[in-house]
């Protein structure tokens, strides 16, 4: 997927405004984290690695001059199990592990990665927090396999139902 593409799949997708997400990305490309366009017409493809570091970025910024680092920060996160939150949100973005809902706070993370709950760092008990169901990823994961965003939709709602939430 170009970058220009995951730029805008992230902010439909989580609700932000597309200048935010750009900016982000851009703060990962200066930061090496993206690779940077070898022509301003010709962004980038990303990899799943590039992707997880964007997706994590735009979870974890409390600001864009802090995405780059704060993905790093979050990103090198691990469990009880010795799983990398990078590795595991890399896995379903790629299609690679069922999605399931992420809640990012300050100093780690809660998620559910193929049906099983997993804390990663130490997140805070209270505070702000930004999160992502596994529906919104599941759809997200459609639309980075080429599916269309209406059929992604779909994907999203057979999720909601197979997990409750209709």
């Amino acid at each position: 997927m170009k970058l220009s593409e995951a730029v805008e799949l992230l902010a439909r997708r989580l609700s932000l405004k597309r200048g935010r997400v750009a900016a982000i990305a851009n703060r990962l490309q200066h930061a090496g984290m993206i690779a940077l366009a070898e022509a301003k017409k010709t962004p980038p493809d990303l990899s799943d690695d590039e992707m997880a570091s964007l997706t994590l970025a735009v979870l974890a910024e409390n600001g864009v001059e802090t995405a780059a680092s704060r993905a790093r920060d979050y990103g090198g996160m691990t469990s009880t199990d010795g799983y990398r939150l990078a590795e595991s949100l890399r896995a379903v973005l790629s299609g690679q592990a069922q999605p399931g809902d992420i809640i990012v706070r300050e100093g780690g993370a809660h998620a559910t990665v193929n049906g099983s709950y997993i804390v990663f760092g130490s997140p805070a008990e209270d505070g702000p927090a930004r999160f992502c169901t596994g529906a919104t990823l599941s759809a997200i994961v459609a639309e980075i396999q080429g599916l269309t965003p209406g059929t992604a939709d779909a994907v999203a709602a057979i999720t909601r139902i197979h997990n409750g939430n209709y």
